[in-house]
């Protein structure tokens, strides 16, 4: 099911409000370790205490809004500029988080033909990605500490992503790199039961390049202007 509808920018601006608590909650953690009061980290044993609790397969459904340089403009009654886009819901897919190991996430039937909608000055690379199946993407994650000593902090890291395609009669090496902007304070004491990653209702992605035998040749920094932008939220079943 498609829907339109103008939110995009409060998404981007939601995302990028994360960005700046993330930086400051990483920021208290660095000053914490000049006060030998503190623990700056988790110990081991926490870290693979936390992994096991959280490791599992976890259902849910992928949110994405896309939007390229063809949707119009809009103005808010605030005088914010919002770019029309487009909603898309893929239904019955699933996680796999790891414990701590592999420290590895993967989403299943991930979407990656959804690129092509972005893609403008390069045809035959969108006519190839559309063509992409869903397929299982991994990043991985990492453990801090919570300046009060006790919550720990889960992230996940920027996912680069490699695809081999072939077009305009010859074969071409892609990566995609996906940035995820958010961190998730857990409930220690909701880890000491099994499949607990349930707490974090939602997870993110969103596009950051897009590199076409080594060279860049598509970039999030440019959809304000006349680009386009895609994020993918999977949100966890209740």
């Amino acid at each position: 099911m498609k829907m339109r509808f103008s939110t995009i920018l409060s998404e981007k601006t939601i995302r990028r409000a994360t960005l700046i608590l993330t930086a400051a909650v990483l920021t208290t953690l660095t000053a914490c370790r000049n006060n030998e009061t503190h623990r700056t980290r988790l110990t081991n044993t926490e870290m693979d205490s936390y992994g096991k609790a959280i490791a599992g397969q976890y259902e849910g459904s992928y949110i994405i809004l896309w939007s390229n340089s063809t949707m119009p403009w809009h103005e808010t009654e605030d005088g914010r500029k919002t770019r029309e886009n487009v909603r898309e819901t893929v239904e019955n897919v699933s996680i796999t988080v790891t414990d701590n190991t592999l420290r590895s996430i993967a989403f299943h039937k991930f979407p990656i033909r959804l690129l092509s909608n972005i893609i403008e000055d390069d045809e035959a690379l969108k006519e190839a990605l559309a063509e992409v199946p869903d397929m299982d993407l991994t990043a991985r994650y990492g453990w801090a500490l919570y300046t009060d000593e006790v919550s720990p902090i889960w992230g996940m890291y920027d996912m680069m992503t490699p695809l081999t395609l072939t077009y305009g009669g010859q074969e071409h090496t892609i990566i995609l790199k996906f940035k995820n902007d958010v961190t998730q304070i857990l409930d220690k004491a909701k880890l000491e039961g099994s499949m607990c990653f349930s707490q974090v209702r939602t997870l993110q992605l969103s596009f950051d390049e897009l590199h076409v035998d080594g060279e860049l040749v598509l970039k999030d920094d440019s959809w304000e202007a006349n680009g386009g932008d895609l994020l993918v939220v999977f949100r966890m079943k209740q």
